[in-house]
């Protein structure tokens, strides 16, 4: 075994050796990069042969601020100062006689017995059916608030008849009027041929009205008022007949025309959804009624009675008349532009000179209603 080194002179004393208090550490500072040099691109040496130099190293993140909205007032186009709309309708319309006038009756002549009716005639035994007639209407929208319009409606042409037949041959029919002079006057005291009547009729009506809202109306319908002028005009021809195998016959004939013309006034309310909407509409007018009434009594053949006399007459005068309307109304929009229109209407007229009312002296004292179905288009634009 190698012996070591030979130990060494010992070494001087140091100073003494005091303890120090151990003092726990605190969290690590924070890493501060230092700050960024100026970029010097790498130059390769010279016979170096390296790729095309990348893009320079990203410099310090400066975000991205996008530039400011500048945010447009939104202009709403105003609402069209006109507006204008043509509707075209087919209307189907009835009416009432407007008075029930006993006109005669027929009875089974029989020896020793007393007269035993038949049947009777009546001036309202057949009433006037639906009539085909047109309504037009145009109207222009002033503002949001108003509208004008103007309307006509009429062409329709009713008429109706009716006639109890006798026994020409043996006489054991007759039939009577107390409206004709015929009967009183003939061999048997009645005519044994036919007693009968005719009853026609027409109507027609024109306004112009403004419209004008209550309030604020919105897109989708509202309540509209409405003030106007209105013209009606109603015409009727109406002729009781009776004839005798002796060949004398008897014709009454009674026309009459009422001139309706005067102010009116109205409410409307309307519903709409999307391309559906509805209304509702009343009107009532005060209508002074220029009114003429022409009656004549003719008669002829080869049996006429001497003691007959034909008369001939004519009245004219002027009465207040009151014409109420009602209609419900419900449209469809096919396209931007047409309309799809289908309605009721209902109408009463009073103080008119009717047809079968003349042959008591000359009345204007009539009332006559008319109701019906529409169905039309109409183009908006």
């Amino acid at each position: 075994m190698e012996a070591g080194p030979p130990p060494g002179p010992p070494l001087p004393a140091g100073p003494p050796v005091v303890a120090q208090p151990v003092v726990p550490a605190g969290p690590p500072a924070p890493w501060v990069p230092p700050p960024p040099g100026p970029y010097v691109p790498v130059v390769p040496p010279p016979g170096a042969v390296w790729g095309p130099p990348g893009p320079p190293p990203p410099g310090p993140y400066v975000p991205v601020v996008p530039p400011p909205v500048v945010v447009q007032p939104v202009i709403v186009p105003p609402i069209p100062v006109s507006h204008w709309s043509v509707c075209v309708d087919a209307l189907w319309l009835e009416r009432n006689v407007g008075s029930s006038v006993p006109l005669g009756y027929t009875y089974l002549n029989l020896p020793a017995t007393p007269p035993v009716p038949i049947d009777a005639l009546q001036s309202d035994d057949v009433l006037f059916p639906l009539e085909t007639g047109v309504r037009l209407q145009i109207s222009r929208q002033i503002n949001d608030h108003a509208a004008v319009e103007a309307a006509y409606w009429g062409l329709q042409q009713w008429s109706v008849g009716r006639v109890l037949y006798a026994d020409p041959v043996g006489q054991t029919i007759l039939a009577d009027s107390p409206w004709l002079q015929l009967p009183g006057l003939l061999p048997l005291g009645d005519m044994d041929n036919f007693l009968g009547y005719s009853y026609a009729s027409t109507v027609d009506s024109a306004e112009i009205n403004g419209r004008f809202a209550l309030g604020c109306p919105g897109p989708y319908g509202g309540l509209h008022w409405l003030a106007g002028l209105r013209y009606f005009f109603l015409s009727e021809h109406f002729i009781l007949s009776g004839a005798d195998s002796s060949g004398a016959y008897e014709n009454l004939d009674y026309r009459t025309k009422n001139n309706l013309v005067g102010v009116q006034g109205g409410l409307q309310w309307t519903r709409g959804w999307d391309r559906f909407q509805m209304s509702a509409e009343a009107k009532l007018g005060l209508l002074p009624n220029f009114y003429t009434q022409q009656g004549s009594d003719t008669g002829g053949g080869s049996g006429l009675p001497g003691g007959f006399v034909p008369l001939a007459g004519s009245h004219s005068g002027t009465d207040l008349s009151v014409l109420g309307e009602l209609s419900l109304l419900a449209r469809f929009r096919m396209t931007s532009l047409l309309w799809l229109r289908a309605g009721y209407q209902f109408y009463c007229l009073s103080g008119l000179a009717l047809g079968p009312r003349q042959l008591n002296n000359y009345n204007h004292n009539g009332t006559v209603e008319l109701d019906g179905l529409s169905l039309g288009v109409e183009a908006a634009w």
